[in-house]
């Protein structure tokens, strides 16, 4: 029988005489209760964080593993977890979501917002992570069917019902709201919390949500066997993934899907804010007599390719087309699609976190001799269905999510190399084709220029916590989101939520965002 159902156990004998100091931290060492094991319960004084880059206040840190086992090949599993609960508590929950497939306990200090956000443990939040039930860096938990359910959603309710019990315990009383903030896995953790889990969070923030891995997976072995077939040899013919474009030709790239689309907003300021509505083609960068400054053929076809997406020998499409955004300019662009490695062995990270999670988790049964290169897109798509059972967050009925006062605030960066925001934009379409106007419980902000979760040549830099707590506990409704960013210092532009878009309005100062309608 799992933890959980003896959550309310745990709370009672643990409430008794709770004390939020440490002397009540290192009692938490002494629970023992069915599946629930405490590694730790250690009182941190106040101080710089080094995983925070910050000073927190005094915190109380508790490890542990729930429903811990051994599994297939003998390999222990677990969902284990960091809580950090600080001194001056301010009555809220917050589960840090997963990154990747998880597989190690990341700290717990609440750092999975966008840049330029305090740690939420220095905000008063009770905090908690997960490593989503495994412990591994290759992806061999998907040999377990356990494990892949622990991965893919059950873990997620575990850990946030343990984390609150023990919240609940150390304080003397129940969080009165809790939240999911997460991007990449964490923003699909909190579309999946939405669906499956609807009354667990009172509100979710899900950035670049990996919400349909059972496709996306089928784009980037498409984008890699594209990139991979243009890339110059070594002496032995062997291809260097690195090599298919320099930083010359995205730069060139880059600057002329500025020349092109920038202006479409009523200003040309080097931004691009509608990525999606622009659209661009590379054709005319393709080389002629005399050229210097240009494109060969083949690598504007394989543009082609990438940005209108993946599809099987009939032409059947399997995932949305990608949006052509400055940011494959950056460097977050490169080290998802090409790396960087001067050797046949590539160190792009879809390279190698989807070849692993595809043999591993993605196809049913699992084939350890996979190799994503020789991917068939005739009929290893089909090999990957099932796993949409466990890993997809798509369902569109978030009615008992709603109903539960629920609040779901998504955004994507649309120059995210690693993610099409175009598919986002397409699951918000589809809500609102099944229950109609949705604005009162869910919003999607696409933010132009930024890559996967953070980085990126535009506004990448904004406030979600206190956003989704304005939304759930005083009902205020985020219209528009201010951003800036790194590349943009001193000025700001907002954050529209689809399918508005921002717009000069043709007088006002250019740096600032509220020169900028929503429409």
């Amino acid at each position: 029988m799992r933890f959980l159902a003896h959550g309310a156990l745990l709370c009672s004998a643990i409430a008794t005489g709770a004390q939020a100091d440490e002397a009540g931290c290192t009692a938490l060492a002494n629970i023992t209760r069915d599946a629930l094991k405490i590694a730790e319960a250690a009182w941190v004084p106040a101080g710089p964080d080094d995983d925070a880059g910050q000073d927190l206040p005094a915190y109380c840190k508790v490890t542990g593993v729930i429903d811990e086992r051994r599994g297939v090949g003998d390999v222990l599993f677990g969902d284990r977890f960091e809580l950090r609960l600080p001194e001056g508590w301010n009555g809220r929950f917050y589960f840090q979501g997963g990154g990747g497939l998880d597989g190690r306990v990341r700290p717990a200090f609440g750092g999975s917002q966008p840049t330029g956000e305090p740690a939420a443990v220095a905000e008063g939040y009770a905090v908690i992570s997960t490593d989503a039930g495994h412990e591994d860096k290759d992806s061999s938990f998907g040999l377990d069917p356990e494990a892949r359910e622990a991965w893919g959603y059950q873990a997620l309710k575990d850990v946030a019902e343990t984390g609150k019990a023990l919240t609940t315990g150390y304080y003397g009383e129940a969080p009165h709201h809790s939240y999911l903030i997460g991007c990449s896995n964490g923003g699909r953790q909190g579309m999946m919390a939405s669906q499956r889990f609807p009354e667990l969070f009172d509100g979710i923030v899900a950035g670049a949500p990996v919400f349909r891995l059972s496709r996306s997976h089928v784009d980037t072995a498409w984008g890699l066997q594209k990139l991979t077939a243009i890339a110059p040899q070594d002496d032995a013919g062997n291809p260097i993934l690195s090599r298919a474009f320099s930083d010359a030709d995205l730069e060139l790239l880059a600057q002329d899907i500025v020349q092109q689309c920038d202006a479409r907003d009523g200003l040309a300021d080097g931004l691009v804010l509608d990525p999606a509505g622009c659209d661009y083609d590379p054709s005319a960068l393709a080389c002629s007599a005399g050229q210097d400054a240009c494109l060969s053929a083949e690598k504007v076809e394989t543009l082609k390719l990438l940005h209108e997406g993946s599809r099987d020998s009939a032409g059947k499409r399997f995932y949305v087309a990608w949006s052509y955004d400055p940011a494959i300019a950056d460097a977050g662009w490169r080290s998802w699609r090409l790396g960087t490695s001067e050797t046949p062995e590539p160190n792009a990270i879809k390279a190698g976190l989807s070849n692993n999670g595809i043999k591993y988790v993605f196809l049913t049964p699992p084939d350890p001799d996979f190799d994503i290169i020789n991917f068939d897109f005739d009929s290893d798509p089909q090999r990957m269905e099932a796993s949409a059972a466990f890993a997809d967050a798509t369902s569109t009925d978030l009615s008992a999510f709603r109903d539960a006062g629920g609040k779901i605030l998504l955004y994507h960066g649309t120059g995210d190399a690693a993610i099409s925001a175009n598919d986002t934009a397409r699951y918000m379409a589809a809500l609102q084709a099944d229950m109609g106007e949705v604005g009162d419980f869910a919003r999607y902000f696409p933010v132009p220029g930024m890559g996967h979760c953070r980085g990126g040549p535009g506004p990448e830099s904004f406030d979600v916590l206190q956003t989704i707590v304005g939304w759930v506990e005083e009902g205020r409704a985020p219209d528009r989101l201010i951003a800036t960013g790194a590349t943009i210092e001193g000025v700001t532009r907002p954050l529209c939520p689809w399918p508005t878009v921002a717009i000069y309005d043709g007088s006002g100062p250019t740096d600032a965002a509220a020169s900028f309608v929503c429409r």
